[in-house]
C-alpha cells in the first residue's frame, strides 16, 4: 500500500511523472490509476472579402489550373458593377433633387404672381391669404429638408463611430 507522501506509482511500479507514457490507443484501454492527458487545440481563421483566402484560392489552383485567375477576374466583374450601380444611384439622386428644387421654385412663382394678380384685381384678402399660404409652405419645405438633412448627419455619425 502506498503513503500519502509517495507520489502514486503507475504500472510496473513507474512513477507518473517518470518516463514517456506508454501510447494509448483510448482512454478505455488505458490501465487503471494511469491519468492520461490530452490537449486539443483549436483553431479558427476569419477571413472576409469579395475573393477567397490565398490558400483556398491556390487549393482552388492546384485541382483546376487557371481558375484562381478567373476567380479574381469575376470579383473584379462584380466590384466594377457594383460601383456602377451605386454611381448610378448617387446621380439619379442628385438629378431628382436638383429637379424637384427647380419645379418647387416655379411652382412657387406662379403661386405668387397669382396672389399678385388677384391682389391687383381687387381680391386683396384672397391673394393675401394666397400668398401667405405660398411662403408659409415653402418656409417649411426648406425647414423640414433641413431637419431631416441633420438626422441624417446624425445617424450616419453614428454608424462612423
Amino acid at each position: 500500500m502506498a503513503r500519502r507522501d509517495e507520489p502514486p506509482q503507475g504500472p510496473e511500479g513507474e512513477g507518473l511523472g517518470g518516463g514517456p507514457p506508454a501510447p494509448q490507443s483510448s482512454l478505455e484501454d488505458a490501465p487503471p490509476g494511469q491519468i492520461t492527458a490530452i490537449q486539443l487545440q483549436r483553431q479558427q481563421q476569419q477571413f472576409t472579402g469579395p475573393l477567397p483566402h490565398p490558400d483556398i484560392l491556390q487549393g482552388y489552383e492546384d485541382v483546376l489550373p487557371g481558375v484562381a485567375e478567373r476567380i479574381v477576374a469575376m470579383a473584379e466583374r462584380q466590384a466594377k458593377h457594383r460601383q456602377d450601380i451605386e454611381q448610378t444611384i448617387v446621380e439619379g439622386g442628385s438629378r431628382r433633387a436638383s429637379t424637384g428644387m427647380w419645379l418647387g421654385f416655379v411652382i412657387t412663382i406662379l403661386f405668387l404672381l397669382v396672389s399678385a394678380g388677384l391682389i391687383l384685381a381687387g381680391h386683396t384678402v384672397e391673394g393675401t391669404i394666397l400668398g401667405s399660404v405660398d411662403l408659409v409652405a415653402l418656409a417649411t419645405v426648406f425647414v423640414v429638408g433641413r431637419a431631416e438633412q441633420r438626422q441624417e448627419r446624425e445617424e450616419k455619425a453614428k454608424y462612423v463611430q
